[in-house]
Formats: structure tokens, sequence, C-alpha cells
């Protein structure tokens, strides 16, 4: 077992610890802010190709603006498009749709023709490259810190397999995660059964682990799986999301630190 200190005090001793990725171990903001956007002009687009009068292309905007989560040029941590999976938020994007007198067969249509638009045209915009997802200051320290002290370490995100890998990737991680679990995996998150079986896979039961999540919905979750320790981080937006759900919070990995037993 390692005892894990927040600000030099123990909370507890844990054999693994999860992350959650976006907008925890990832700066994520600025992708996301680039991705919400190119949607909503992606689908300002379609409604124009059928003619759709203008004032429903404002209301158009609007809505999708107001679901997606953003803010100026902050998006909202607690939004769909920050925490929610890509199928759930082409949901939420046809449910939009619904709204402008299209049946579901064809919003959910739109919705998908939307997206893999916007995937197509954003993997081949030079800058956008740039934007992809960075580790947050200090995550790089922790998870090497973690693995030196045998502590196992597992990611668990609602972005795909693919999206996840090449996050390792493009940020050499390779070797460092001992379990990954995606938006493929079933049950995915926030299901509390998502942790349970993803702790089974790690053979270790919840109480014997700690998680660390930027968003209310992991949170709980982790609470309700029986996982012991449950840290809320605030320190990978522009605006800090307010978490209710945590045991405890960080706002930077520095005040994290791990110290094995002998």
């Amino acid at each position: 077992m390692a005892e894990l200190l927040i600000r030099n005090s123990s909370v507890g001793f844990i054999k693994s610890i999860i992350f959650d990725k976006d907008g925890t171990l990832s700066n994520s903001e600025e992708c996301l802010l680039e991705l919400a956007r190119t949607r909503i002009e992606f689908a300002e687009k379609k409604f124009k190709k059928l003619k759709i009068n203008n004032i429903k292309i404002l209301l158009l905007r609007k809505l999708l603006v107001s679901v997606y989560g953003l803010r100026g040029n902050s998006l909202l941590a607690n939004s769909s498009l920050a925490i929610a999976s890509r199928e759930q938020n082409i949901i939420s994007t046809a449910t939009i749709l619904t709204l402008f007198g299209f049946d579901w067969f064809n919003s959910l249509s739109l919705s998908q023709e939307i997206f893999n638009e916007v995937d197509i045209f954003l993997s081949n915009k030079k800058d956008h490259m740039v934007k992809q997802r960075t580790l947050v200051l200090g995550a790089l320290d922790l998870l090497v810190s973690l693995k030196n002290k045998g502590v196992c370490i597992a990611l668990m995100s609602n972005d795909t397999k693919a999206g996840i890998e090449e996050f390792i990737c493009r940020n050499k991680l390779e070797g460092i995660f001992d379990y990954l679990w995606s938006a493929e995996n079933k049950p995915s998150k926030p299901a509390p059964e998502a942790v349970i079986e993803l702790c089974k896979n790690i053979n270790f039961n919840p109480s014997e682990c700690a998680l660390i999540s930027d968003a209310d919905t992991d949170l709980k979750m982790a609470k309700e799986a029986d996982i012991a320790i449950v840290i809320g981080f605030t320190g990978g937006w522009k605006k800090p999301p307010k978490l209710t759900e945590k045991q405890f919070k960080i706002k930077k990995f520095n005040e994290l630190k791990i110290q094995r037993n002998t």
C-alpha cells in the first residue's frame, strides 16, 4: 500500500489511482473550443443548404452554443462537450435538430454527418495539430512518481480508444498506464459499474483505489462505487469547475504526493 498525501497531510492508503483524461491530465479546453465552434459552423452550413431561414439558423447557433457550453473564449467544464462521449454529444445535437421539425432518423443522420465532416476537416487542418491535448502542468512528474513507487495507474475516459492512444503517443506516455477504459468499454462512465469493472480488471477492490477528475459526474460515480479516496481537480480550465461531489480538492498536481510504506 502507498500513502497518499494532499498538501503534506495524509488522506489514506491506496494501491491504485484512476485518472480522468480531458481537463484532468490533459489540457483540452482549446481543442474542445475549436471542436465546438467548428461543429456549430458546419451545422449552420447544413441548414443553409437545406434553405432554412436565417432566423432559425441564428436560433440553431444559440441552442448549440448553450448545449456545448461555450462562454466567449472559454468552455464550461461541466458541459456535455467537456464530459460526455462523442455518441452522447451526437444525441444531444440530434435532439436540438428535432426542435426544427426534423424527425429522429433525419436528426440523428444529420448530426452524424456534421460530426464526421468536422473530424475530417480538423484532421486536415495544420494548426489544429498544435492545439492537440497536451499534459497539464505537473501531471508527468506525478505519473512518473506514482510509477516509480509501484502504484497501479489507470486512465478512464469517455474518449474513444483511438483518442486515448493518440493522447498517450503524443505525450510520450507509453508504459505509464496499467489499464485503459474508454467510451467503447461497457459499461461506460459515469455508471458506477464502470469503475467496479475497471477495478476487477486491475485486481484491486475499489476500497484500495483513488480517483481524480475534474467532473462531478465522475466523482459521484467513484463515491457510488465505493472508491476510497475521491479527489476533484480544478486546474485544467480557465474557469475552474465548481465541484460538489469531491472528498478532497486540488488545483495543482504538486499538491499531491505519494509515500511508499516499507
